[in-house]
């Protein structure tokens, strides 16, 4: 249980890592469309 709850907690820190660093680093269009619908299916 301890396992899944740091792998969850370190999901969400390294997208918002994430969130706060793409927007400044150029990245494919077929990445941006992974995010894209990996963020939807989260129900960001």
């Amino acid at each position: 249980m301890r396992k899944t709850a740091l792998l969850l907690f370190t999901m969400i820190g390294l997208g918002v890592a994430a969130y706060f660093v793409l927007p400044l680093t150029p990245i494919p269009d077929y990445v941006k469309s992974v995010i894209d619908r990996a963020s939807m299916m989260f129900g960001q």
